[in-house]
């Protein structure tokens, strides 16, 4: 079996398409998605992106939805693990590659670390302009009024944004980016992270990434204050942390309890070594 599944000319190509992803930081690079042993929209490009870069050195961890023991989650790990053979954890620490769905871990990423985005939809203009051509240009001229207008609308009827997930960013003050489905408590962690950023979108077919120390603003109005959400007044219920996404729980009995959407940092937490 050939190592990392991907066939030689395969990596290359995707190596090539994440080298002008990385050049020109936000852009959407377009690839000949493979087809992968899981069906398209379930993590395909994060995937593929994930095993054109893997070697035998890396320490692999793949978290959904912040957590590590996920169905989608398990089964991506224990398939990249069976063709390549690398270290797998759960410590976000440890890893040098660390695929993910939904969420930006809790602990602060360190050089020499990649995050591996799976993205669904990866261009953010598809919200305001469904022409694929119109985007294009869109793009090419830096012309971004219609994400404006729709900020805009949403803040003078409700008084922000309604938006709660894929929050429109501006990267390197040059293109507006799909910063994957992650909520907007982790959209500030992309701005000046130490870490590379890889997003692989294989039912679409495209590559975009944010290099390391690159500046990630989120599309706002200079007399609005970005907020994120808020668990003021909640707790986990699990390790007591006041400081991370929570996820609300509804028990057998009707109670609400909380705890930390990211499983790694509960536990760390939990065992004192924050």
């Amino acid at each position: 079996m050939r190592y990392a599944f991907l066939d030689e000319e395969a990596k290359k190509e995707i190596r090539r398409s994440i080298l002008k992803a990385i050049a020109i930081p936000g852009y959407i690079v377009s690839f000949a998605s493979r087809e992968m042993p899981i069906a398209r929209g379930w993590g395909t490009g994060g995937l593929q992106v994930t095993l054109a870069i893997i070697n035998e050195s890396d320490t692999l961890k793949v978290i959904d939805q912040g957590c590590d023991g996920s169905v989608n989650a398990v089964n991506i790990r224990n398939f990249i693990h069976s063709v390549t053979n690398v270290k797998t954890t759960t410590s976000t620490k440890e890893a040098s590659i660390i695929q993910t769905r939904h969420r930006v871990p809790e602990i602060e990423l360190k050089e020499g670390q990649t995050l591996v985005y799976q993205v669904p939809m990866p261009d953010i203009l598809e919200t305001v302009e469904p022409n694929t051509a119109k985007a294009k240009l869109m793009h090419a001229n830096a012309n971004y009024s219609k994400l404006w207008v729709l900020l805009y609308e949403d803040t003078s009827m409700f008084g922000d944004s309604r938006i709660s997930n894929r929050y429109p960013v501006l990267v390197n003050n040059r293109y507006a980016m799909d910063p994957s489905p992650i909520p907007k408590y982790d959209t500030l962690k992309l701005n000046n992270c130490k870490a590379l950023q890889l997003f692989g979108a294989g039912r679409e077919k495209k590559i975009y990434a944010i290099p390391p120390y690159t500046k990630v603003e989120p599309l706002k109005f200079e007399d609005k204050e970005f907020k994120v959400e808020s668990f003021q007044g909640h707790f986990c219920n699990r390790c007591g942390s006041k400081n991370s996404f929570l996820d609300e729980v509804y028990l057998d009995d009707g109670s609400v309890k909380y705890f930390c959407n990211d499983t790694d940092y509960c536990d760390m937490n939990l065992q004192g070594k924050l």
